[in-house]
């Protein structure tokens, strides 16, 4: 019980988010990752702000079909304790691209082949569901699942309730090419799903999709008498991306990608902005701008080889280049991987000093965490 208990504040103690009272859940707090879905005629792209107040490093990872893989927990990769909960394993039926933070399979969001979308963004008051019956996953994990197997967002629904989650506090927003959407959340040990008319407007922020909508209904335009003051910062940032989305005008707004990064560079509401992505679920073309590479990069996921025995390919999201960057990506090798781990690790170590005393007492180091994320796509097989 007390490695239990140590488990779950190693997670808070990790992404400096203090677990609030669920009465609290709602409120307003300075966590400003935003992710959001915008069709206009047939161009349909999604946005997404990662946001933190320390440099965040990261890989673009070219995931490939037909990989074989056996789910791990967050218990198992950051404690002494064996896991008891079935795990899942599959075959990866889609290629992907996802932008990891703690190395290959442990995704922060991304896309796969078929257009399938899916993001994190934090959450205050997430409590996963409990249930030792079910199979269980750790959440970056769980999302490199769904664009290994799903299409559509109705099955990421269904997978949502058939797996358990571990980790940390989380929602999450996910849409396909068909242009349906939804916010997955998890309140008290319950499920909570927004999608078709319970999602009007195709964006989640850092608090409660409800609570948002409701908050918008207070504003001009969408049934309240407040105006939308965009030169006001510390107005909600659901609202500017809808407002945004909202006054999308070609003819005067211009090319949908530049538009989609000036709504990113207007939710960026703390300063804090690290990764800025941008993707073309139709074209499956992907776009990214980082705080220490501002230039506009850009790929397209159908210009690699997804079949399993080709080499996976990685690049750094902060890699300082302009324009297509297909040809500089290379080739995945467990110590490149098990680079950009280290960074992450050693980069939360910095910033948060006690990450590495609650490792110790869940009874490993940090170099075990290390190899332990990058060592898990070691046993991935490719099943031609």
């Amino acid at each position: 019980m007390r490695k239990a208990a140590l488990l779950i504040t190693l997670s808070i103690v990790v992404f400096s988010f203090s677990f609030s009272p669920i009465k609290n859940i709602s409120s307003p707090y300075k966590d400003s990752c935003s992710t959001f879905l915008m069709k206009n005629g047939s161009n349909l792209i999604a946005g997404h702000n990662l946001d933190d107040s320390y440099p965040v490093s990261g890989a673009v990872i070219i995931n490939k079909r037909n990989v074989f893989k056996k789910g791990i927990t967050w218990k198992e990769l950051s404690t002494s304790e064996k896991e008891t909960s079935p795990k899942p394993e599959w075959v990866s039926k889609w290629g992907s691209v996802s932008f990891n933070t703690r190395g290959r399979d442990f995704t922060d969001g991304g896309m796969n082949e078929k257009g399938l979308i899916i993001w994190e963004m934090s959450l205050r008051g997430t409590k996963f569901i409990q249930d030792e019956s079910k199979p269980k996953l750790f959440m970056m994990q769980w999302m490199q699942y769904q664009l290994d197997n799903h299409e559509y967002v109705e099955q990421v629904i269904t997978s949502a309730s058939d797996i358990v989650l571990d980790g940390w506090q989380w929602h999450f927003f996910t849409a396909d090419r068909d242009g349906n959407s939804a916010a997955i959340e998890f309140i008290n040990g319950t499920i909570v799903i927004h999608t078709g008319d319970e999602m009007p407007v195709k964006v989640l922020c850092n608090a409660l999709y409800s609570y948002e909508l409701k908050r918008l209904k207070m504003y001009e335009g969408f049934g309240g008498k407040r105006m939308v003051a965009m030169k006001k910062r510390k107005e909600p940032r659901f609202v500017h991306a809808v407002k945004m989305m909202k006054d999308y005008d070609p003819t005067v707004s211009g090319n949908i990608i530049n538009y989609g990064f000036d709504i990113l560079d207007q939710l960026d509401s703390s300063g804090n902005n690290q990764w800025q992505i941008i993707v073309d679920m139709n074209n499956l073309h992907v776009y990214i701008r980082t705080n220490q590479s501002r230039e506009i990069r850009l790929f397209n996921l159908n210009s690699f080889d997804l079949s399993c025995d080709a080499p996976v390919k990685m690049i750094d999201i902060h890699a300082d280049l302009s324009g297509n960057i297909t040809k500089d990506f290379v080739d995945y090798t467990f110590e490149l991987n098990k680079k950009f781990v280290k960074m992450d690790i050693e980069g939360i170590i910095k910033n948060s000093p006690p990450f590495e005393k609650q490792l110790i007492s869940n009874g490993i180091s940090k170099d075990i965490l290390i190899d332990r994320l990058a060592r898990y796509s070691e046993s991935t097989i490719c099943k031609k």
